[in-house]
């Protein structure tokens, strides 16, 4: 009595192996876009509360703030120091900064691959270069 093999046979897993391969060629660009997106989405996010912030502090104080990523920005609007406003930068992905004389706030990827940037004033974004406020 002869005994039944079961199994794949070696060509059958190399099939296997290509097809995952050529789907994994597919999908990863898209990944990596997606990837990008979401770290942009969260620069801006955090950016305009930044800009929210310091139009707030501008009011207040005919200035605006400097502000670094490790220190929070904080607003006391109604005079009772309870700081109405506050923002703090998440580090994780990001370095932000506040620089007050040229009114622009800047994200820095903490891998150094994009920098973001957003004028206070006009709210305009741009990346890679900052832009012109006026």
């Amino acid at each position: 009595m002869k005994k039944g093999t079961s199994g794949f046979t070696l060509i059958e897993l190399i099939i296997v192996i290509v097809i995952i391969g050529i789907l994994a060629l597919v999908a990863l660009p898209r990944y990596f876009a997606n990837i990008e997106s979401a770290r942009k989405a969260e620069a801006y996010s955090t950016m305009d509360a930044y800009r929210n912030a310091e139009l707030a502090y501008y009011a207040k104080n005919g200035s605006y703030a400097t502000v670094s990523s490790s220190a929070a920005l904080r607003v006391d609007i109604d005079g009772d120091n309870s700081n109405d406003i506050q923002v703090q930068g998440n580090p994780t992905n990001f370095t932000y900064a506040v620089n007050k004389d040229t009114a622009i706030i800047s994200a820095t990827h903490v891998t150094g691959s994009v920098d973001y940037y957003m004028c206070i004033s006009t709210g305009q974004g741009s990346a890679g270069t900052a832009p012109s406020c006026s």
